[in-house]
């Protein structure tokens, strides 16, 4: 073979091969015990080297998968309802969504036991908004709540109407996606 020819078929082999690998798919990603997607702090699905036939994340991070509260409420803001909406349209779209839990937090001023019955409200918003739209009707869903056990802001040394609005990102609801394995 003259030297045209094999600089010909080595850059069409290696055109083959990028474009191989460009169009890999998504990774696989990594899983807690409970089977449950693992995220890093930044709600981004945590991955692994390995491809997979799906992307079971669908690039939903936490912050797409959370909507918030006003201080002492469990009803739902215009804002959140948006929200909600848009993630119903993606759900509802992925055929691997084995069931959702439906998790309520609530922020650290006040009575702990409040707290609790806020956070558990506040789920319970969630999971009627969702069911009103017929999402809930073909999963399986899990509802808990935690209260003000599970802080995400970090407000020390903070009084007064600043607290409150600094702890806004705990008065929330995350919806938990479970996939098919």
């Amino acid at each position: 073979m003259n030297k045209l020819v094999k600089a010909t078929v080595l850059a069409a082999a290696g055109a083959f091969v990028l474009a191989g690998s460009a169009n890999a798919g998504p990774k696989d990603v990594v899983k807690d015990e409970r089977g449950n997607i693992v995220v890093n702090t930044f709600g981004n699905c945590v991955r692994t080297k390995w491809d997979s036939m799906y992307d079971e994340c669908n690039d939903l991070g936490i912050e797409a998968r959370t909507v918030y509260f006003d201080f002492d409420s469990a009803a739902l803001t215009p804002a959140a309802k948006a929200k909600l909406d848009s993630l119903v349209d993606i759900i509802t779209s992925s055929t691997n969504v084995e069931s959702v839990s439906i998790v309520g937090y609530a922020d650290a001023i006040g009575d702990k036991g409040y707290n609790y019955r806020l956070s558990q409200r506040r789920a319970k918003a969630v999971e009627d908004y969702l069911a009103g739209k017929g999402y809930l009707d073909t999963r399986s869903t899990d509802v808990r709540a935690f209260g003000e056990d599970v802080p995400v802001s970090n407000c020390s040394g903070v009084r007064g109407n600043e607290l409150k609005a600094c702890l806004w990102r705990d008065r929330r609801v995350e919806i938990e996606l479970n996939f098919f394995k």
